[in-house]
């Protein structure tokens, strides 16, 4: 088959050219069409994708409104920074509050007499410090607190130095801490409890290898209760002293985080008689910031949608006419204009805290109303935007929600309150009653977890608040348990003679059980192995619905209120007010955004459409492509066959020319005029 550049030769026609001209003349009417649907279909795809950029910005704006727990609503002036550092968070009522500093909380401090070298042999034995209030004159009486277990350490010839002592106390958690100090003297051992307040005070007993365990010399040297005070205090242990507003409050720490609910204090310096004054105040800053980055960044998405959609003789926009973004603008103009349902009070669309809608879409802020409504309700605005729930009972607290649950007013009923697990012994404990070596030991299991063995410190104990002291401060001194942060309160009823220990948490995952007592404690004590009661979760509905508890917290399991949850701190069974609960609108406007830009969203099926075009238009560009190969195909082979013809043609047209010249008198004949 001759190439379309071999045309011609035989009969000096250029059919090279014709043919590439009738090829040019088929092919440029379907190109031209071909290149007409692909700019149109990049250019919409451009402006989807700059749709999509302008709505995910917006998106993206969302955030810091869509939680009401992330508003800062309370702000905090303090007069005397250095005496008392303070903060403040949203459960803080707003207030005034004059607080006056008379004494800060120190921790106990003992010192030994002087040893010559810090290497200096102290003597063996034991030493035993028990945790508790001291009172005076001296050492007068001691009351353990029951809340840190005794320590026990045993000093021999691996630590039986001063600073061999020092550092078994420090390399350890015994509670307290030990350092080695030279006054001049010579080198005292200083011992210092490691939580300040006066229930917090160190008894130290001795047993000392010598023999005497309350002279001064070897480990005795290092006693400290009533029968023989031979460290020297240094600093005893003291409670916080303060009043606020003009009421008296005592506290172990110089960190009170439960005196007013939501306030922080730390107590730096006494202040003698000049109060420092704290208010806590509502704060909108943040929530009103939030509100207005919410306007400016919906504005500039209407903006960017606006360009692209706009109609004009000079220029247009990309998409100007399409559906997919007119019916996006309406949409979501209604989306953050429309009213909030469930939300309570008057407040229940933007336009009641001074937020219009302009002829071109955009919003405006008029900054007066806007601040009126913080300052008045902040509450309500905080739940024009957020998941909100308020309960009508103080001692029910909202807590969660689900994307389930739906705006609306729920009742609240209550068929059973949470209890704690526990364990009773047996009654007719009499006293004193003395601990020794046949009933100090036992092992308890708290919430399933077990406290390992546990011993009770030997002694007398002279009614039953002592030995519940004793025994609260044994479970609680257990690492196993304190790891696991379980907590333990032990009482003793004097109506019947027994002890009570009570798990500190609530629900059916609370218990008590003995699991193993010494030789003679059931009988002395009243404690046997076995099982106490468990605790029960909180039973009720909420809005009709059946709920779900767990320890005090009841969550709702279907119906509108799906989701819901409260914690019902206490109270009495029965009908227990309402929940008002509102979604805010941030949540849906947030959904509906994501119907567009999610991977199964309307942007997203838009775009894959269009790409799909792109690819049938390659597609078809093939098929063009293997069209015009064709065409050329049979024009060539057509051309081919009239270049041969007329080469044919040609050649007998030579010939005969040929002979005719070889004719006797052609010559003349041809010449003749």
């Amino acid at each position: 088959m001759a190439s379309i550049s071999s045309l011609g030769i035989g009969s000096g026609l250029d059919l090279s050219n014709l043919v590439s001209g009738l090829l040019a003349a088929e092919r440029r009417p379907l190109e031209n069409s071909l290149n007409r649907r692909e700019s149109t279909l990049a250019a919409e795809l451009s402006g989807i994708g700059l749709m999509r950029s302008a709505i995910a910005d917006f998106r993206a704006s969302l955030s810091s409104l869509s939680n009401a727990d992330s508003f800062t609503t309370r702000s905090l002036s303090n007069s005397n920074t250095d005496a008392i550092e303070a903060s403040v968070s949203n459960e803080a009522s707003p207030g005034n509050y004059s607080l006056d500093v008379q004494n800060l909380a120190e921790q106990h401090s003992l010192a030994s007499s002087s040893y010559a070298d810090i290497n200096q042999e102290i003597g063996t034995g034991t030493l035993t410090i028990r945790f508790g209030t001291i009172t005076g004159p001296g050492f007068g009486s001691f009351a353990v607190n029951p809340d840190k277990a005794a320590q026990t350490l045993t000093i021999d010839s691996s630590n039986n130095t001063l600073a061999g002592l020092r550092d078994y106390i420090n390399q350890n958690e015994f509670g307290f801490s030990a350092a080695i100090i030279n006054d001049g003297s010579g080198y005292r051992l200083t011992l210092t409890s490691d939580s300040s307040g006066e229930a917090s005070a160190m008894e130290i007993t001795v047993s000392d290898s010598d023999g005497s365990d309350v002279d001064n010399l070897g480990l005795s040297n290092l006693a400290y209760n009533a029968g023989a005070a031979n460290l020297i205090q240094t600093q005893a242990g003291e409670d916080a002293l303060l009043t606020v507003n003009g009421l008296t409050v005592t506290s172990s720490s110089n960190t009170l985080n439960d005196m007013i609910e939501g306030l922080s204090l730390t107590l730096k310096q006494e202040t003698n008689g000049t109060p420092v004054s704290i208010q806590i105040k509502e704060n909108s800053d943040a929530l009103k910031s939030s509100i207005e980055s919410l306007v400016e960044d919906f504005n500039s998405m209407i903006s960017q949608l606006n360009d692209l959609g706009k109609a004009g003789e000079e220029e247009s926009g990309i998409l100007v006419g399409d559906a997919t973004l007119r019916n996006f603008v309406n949409s979501v103009r209604s989306h953050i204009t429309s009213e909030v349902p469930g939300v309570p009070g008057d407040i229940r669309a933007l336009v009641d805290i001074g937020i219009t809608t302009q002829r071109d879409g955009s919003l405006s802020i008029d900054s007066g109303k806007l601040n009126a409504a913080l300052s008045e309700h902040p509450n309500q605005v905080k739940a024009l935007f957020a998941p909100v729930g308020e309960t009508s009972d103080s001692q029910i607290r909202f807590l969660d929600s689900s994307d389930a649950s739906m705006p609306g007013q729920y009742a609240i009923q209550i068929d059973q309150l949470a209890s704690k697990g526990s364990y009773t012994g047996t009654g007719g404990l009499a006293f004193p009653l003395t601990i020794d070596a046949n009933n100090d030991e036992l092992a308890v299991s708290v919430n399933g977890k077990s406290s390992g063995p546990l011993a009770l410190t030997q002694g007398s104990y002279a009614d039953g608040a002592a030995l519940a002291t004793e025994l609260q401060a044994a479970i609680n001194s257990s690492s196993l348990l304190s790891e696991a942060g379980v907590v333990v309160t032990v009482s003793f009823n004097s109506a019947n003679g027994s002890l009570a220990i009570v798990s500190n948490s609530y629900g059916s995952d609370s218990s008590v059980s003995i699991d193993s007592v010494d030789t003679n404690t059931t009988a002395t004590l009243g404690l046997a192995v076995g099982a106490g009661s468990a605790g029960q979760d909180v039973a009720g509905r909420i809005g009709g619905t059946p709920a779900e508890g767990k320890g005090q917290v009841l969550t709702a399991l279907g119906g509108d209120a799906e989701g819901l949850s409260i914690d019902v701190l206490g109270g009495a069974t029965g009908p227990r007010g309402t929940l008002s609960f509102s979604r805010g609108f941030i949540n849906g406007l947030n959904d509906f955004l994501g119907g567009y830009l999610d991977s199964d969203g309307v942007l997203t099926t838009r775009e894959e459409g269009l790409n799909k075009s792109l690819e049938q238009i390659a597609d078809e560009r093939a098929q063009l492509e293997r069209r015009m190969a064709a065409t050329e195909e049979r024009l060539i082979n057509q051309f081919s066959k009239l270049d041969t013809l007329l080469a044919q043609f040609q050649s007998t047209s030579n010939y005969l020319s040929q002979q005719l010249n070889k004719l006797p008198g052609s010559g003349q004949l041809l010449n003749k005029k």
